[in-house]
């Protein structure tokens, strides 16, 4: 396989999250049903004042800002048996221009009305962080590939967002693979030998990586890896380290694996993967990008992003 497939393999999983993916629609129709529910429960008030309940109306949700769009797949689903027709003007993933209409709806006003500020939070929500994703993607041309981390709000669909701006989901959920944390390592007194060698031992898990915060560390893990005998995929995750001592490690530990290809030690010519995470921004992704890293993976993309700018407005 080429690297570029093993680190797709590793870190993406965007597979997964599509609405005919059963787990992914329970998912789904569960996170925006609780949210329509919880808007609805008591009745709206000022609508159920002002307007007919037998009327219909037509509306659309406009582009207020220039981006990627994503989160129409979502929230087609939830509007689904709500009795509400849907015509999609674009897709998830697509870019759209400010004053672009991303979506017409026809039903009941009251319906419309009601659950408008859902509808909207959500695709609002995902718009931002694909727009997010896609711009910080525009600044490396490429040059890796950046992922989420587990610092959402509506897990899968912030990952799901990520995935329509071009980024890499990472791990869905814990049982998606192994990483070994500090926290980890602090309970195992910081052996990271050891931790390596447990984590080989687990059957399901196809994947390892470990957290790893100076370059002592990282050539002990490689030192372990190379060890281990596994079917297993390794990675070595670069946390809290500046660009330039990453660069400067990798660097060490493909000239030390190189140099030793010959020992009997390290006969096994396994690809170790490696990822950049931790106080990496828009300002330093550039130069993170050009260590040798495989992938960044970047908290800011999910709790940071602003909401995508758009409106529903009604048809007169």
């Amino acid at each position: 396989k080429m690297r570029k497939d093993l680190v797709l393999e590793f870190w993406d999983r965007s597979q997964y999250l599509n609405i005919n993916n059963k787990s992914y629609q329970n998912y789904i129709n569960k996170t925006l049903n609780e949210k329509l529910k919880f808007d609805v429960s008591y009745g709206d008030v000022t609508t159920n004042s002002l307007i007919n309940k037998n009327k219909n109306i037509n509306a659309i949700i406009i582009a207020k800002q220039d981006g990627i769009i994503a989160g129409i797949d979502e929230i087609s689903l939830a509007l689904k048996n709500k009795k509400i027709k849907i015509n999609k003007n674009k897709k998830d993933g697509d870019k759209i221009k400010k004053g672009s209409i991303i979506l017409e709806i026809y039903g009941n006003a009251r319906k419309i009305l009601a659950y408008e500020r859902t509808l909207l939070n959500i695709i609002q929500r995902m718009s931002g962080i694909a727009t997010l994703t896609y711009n910080t993607k525009k600044l490396i041309k490429n040059k890796c590939f950046i992922s989420a981390t587990r610092k959402t709000m509506f897990s899968l669909i912030d990952k799901k967002a990520v995935s329509a701006g071009g980024g890499l989901t990472h791990r869905l959920n814990l049982n998606d693979s192994i990483l070994i944390k500090d926290n980890h390592l602090k309970l195992l007194n910081g052996n990271i030998e050891r931790a390596l060698k447990l984590a080989n031992k687990n059957k399901k898990a196809k994947y390892v990586e470990i957290e790893i915060k100076n370059e002592k560390e990282a050539l002990e893990a490689v030192r372990a890896i190379k060890k281990i005998k596994s079917k297993k995929l390794f990675a070595i995750m670069f946390d809290n380290m500046e660009a330039q001592l990453i660069k400067a490690t990798i660097k060490k530990i493909n000239n030390a694996f190189n140099k030793n290809i010959n020992n009997e030690k390290f006969k096994n010519k396994r690809i170790i993967l490696f990822e950049a995470s931790g106080n990496i921004n828009e300002k330093n992704i550039l130069e993170y990008s050009k260590t040798g890293v495989d992938a960044v993976s970047l908290g800011f993309l999910t709790h940071s992003a602003r909401a995508f700018d758009m409106s529903l407005d009604i048809k007169a």
